[in-house]
């Protein structure tokens, strides 16, 4: 159920309940309305002859009407004698005789004030002092309706905000992911954590080695968070220099320094109602980091040279390649902040902990080299496969990605060879003298692969890859597999190696088959 819709159930009840009301009680107009706790209050619903247009929305000021305030302190109905001087309550816009019928009952559940019942009607004595207590009944079954209403409301709008986070995470979960490679546990494990922490707004701490992917985390955890339309600002700590990193951070005002030509904003202010993401924080100069604390703590801080307090609404993702533990202990780095930055602490873990992943890697960046250069010639040669896969990556994700852009640019439009890789010899001895698993079918994988940045989800395994892979190949060619229209031929396979992965995936050839495919 939509809340307009709820909406509408609300106001056919209410008009209902006035229906009823008017069987008993002669009224020619009937108003309930609601009280904002902060002396206002306004017309939700109205009903009888009297009701039109003119009262939609229409408010009353408690504080220039003393006597409803009065009536609604009491919390008991008040009908008003016909002698008796009082100020009309709908009078600036119903024109009713100077002596009518008027009867006002406050709308109280406990303790609570919710709002006001009215009845009036153009002739005298309509109303008789013995139905008072049938309408203060009446009245505490309307606050009720009322009360229930709103928590009905806040309830399907809740519903209707949590479906919508539910449905945009999963929009873009995979987009989120784009940059994520990887099927191992460990980085498993590190997308779950994106994903628990991303809807919260706890401050995340990343830890990691140099180039095990921080900043592409920190930019996952603001795509799958209600901030994702709002600035991700990236600060590299290490790179501020004592001097101007107050400035850097929380601006300065006209004049504050020499050199201050204008009033200019810090990243903090950037980054409000959004993301802040402070690399290397462990870097961060002693100076600043009390001032970092306060606005962690109260959102508020001053632009250097100013005294107005400036309030920001910003997220904080830290990261870090020290060990903050030892820098607190070396007086390095503040408890309180540590305390205060690490609340959903992940530990990313470095490619050499998580070698299966390295293969898919590896093909994923070739991949993104040839459509960014639309060079398709382009593919590894099995010797320098291996020696990817056998290497131990010191420098991480960063390193394997920066050898291939090199290695591209050396080999041209060909393949590429082992000695385009450049890498350390005595890194590849170490770990090929463990490595058992031969990487035949180099080939293949790679033709396998192409076309994969379409599946938009760089968290599946390779086999999920390839499988999605063959499967669009013979949606295409209709369930073909020989000839140049086959599916073998699109994805540069022998035809027989085709049908042995389709058995070992569970692909079949009748799923495929058209009008156009072989039979």
């Amino acid at each position: 159920m939509s809340t307009n819709t709820s909406v509408m159930d609300s106001d056919a009840m209410l008009e209902l309940i006035l229906q009823s009301i008017q069987k008993l009680i002669d009224y020619e107009l009937a108003v309930i309305l609601r009280y904002d706790g902060q002396q206002t209050l306004s017309v939700t619903k109205a009903a009888g002859p009297l009701a039109d247009a003119t009262l939609t929305g229409h408010t009353i000021s408690l504080k220039n009407r003393k006597d409803l305030a009065a009536i609604l302190e009491g919390r008991k109905p008040y009908l008003f004698s016909e002698s008796e001087d009082h100020i009309d309550t709908y009078a600036d816009i119903i024109n009713l005789p100077l002596h009518h019928s008027c009867l006002v009952s406050p709308l109280i559940l406990g303790d609570e004030i919710v709002g006001l019942l009215t009845f009036d009607h153009r002739k005298c004595n309509r109303f008789n002092p013995q139905i008072i207590g049938f309408i203060e009944m009446i009245s505490t079954l309307v606050a009720a309706l009322l009360v229930q209403f709103d928590v009905s409301n806040e309830l399907i709008e809740r519903t209707a905000q949590l479906l919508n986070e539910r449905n945009n995470l999963l929009a873009s979960e995979s987009d989120a992911f784009r940059n994520l490679i990887g099927s191992s546990p460990q980085w498993i494990r590190v997308l779950d954590s994106i994903r628990l922490v991303a809807a919260a707004e706890a401050p995340v701490l990343i830890m990691g080695e140099t180039g095990t992917g921080k900043e592409e985390v920190a930019r996952a955890i603001h795509r799958l968070s209600s901030r994702a339309e709002r600035p991700f600002v990236p600060v590299n700590c290490s790179a501020l220099s004592t001097s101007l990193a107050e400035s850097e951070l929380f601006g300065h005002e006209k004049g504050s320094f020499t050199g201050a030509l204008a009033m200019r904003k810090g990243r903090f202010e950037l980054a409000d109602k959004g993301t802040l993401f402070l690399d290397e924080v462990g870097d961060l100069p002693m100076e600043l980091q009390p001032k970092l604390l306060r606005v962690l703590s109260d959102g508020i801080f001053e632009r250097v040279g100013g005294e107005k307090p400036v309030k920001v609404d910003v997220r904080i993702i830290a990261a870090t390649n020290v060990d903050l533990a030892k820098a607190m202990q070396d007086g390095h780095f503040r408890e309180d902040l540590y305390y205060r930055l690490s609340v959903f602490p992940i530990a990313l873990p470095s490619l050499r902990e998580r070698t299966s992943d390295i293969e898919l890697l590896a093909l994923h960046f070739l991949h993104s080299i040839k459509e960014r250069t639309k060079n398709s010639g382009l593919h590894f040669t099995e010797q320098a496969f291996h020696a990817i896969l056998v290497y131990s990556w010191p420098g991480n994700v960063r390193e394997l990605k920066n050898v291939l852009e090199r290695a591209a640019i050396l080999a041209g439009s060909g393949e590429i060879r082992e000695e385009h890789l450049g890498l350390r010899l005595h890194s590849l001895t170490r770990r090929a003298a463990g490595f058992s698993a031969k990487p035949a079918a180099v080939t293949e994988k790679q033709a396998v692969y192409a076309g994969s940045a379409d599946v938009d989800d760089g968290a599946l395994p390779l086999q999920s890859i390839i499988k999605k892979r063959i499967e669009r190949a013979l949606e295409v060619s209709g369930g073909r597999i020989y000839g140049e229209e086959g599916a073998a031929a699109a994805l540069n396979l022998k035809p027989s190696t085709l049908q042995s992965k389709m058995k070992k995936l569970g692909i079949r050839r009748e799923w495929f088959l058209s009008s156009r495919g072989e039979h």
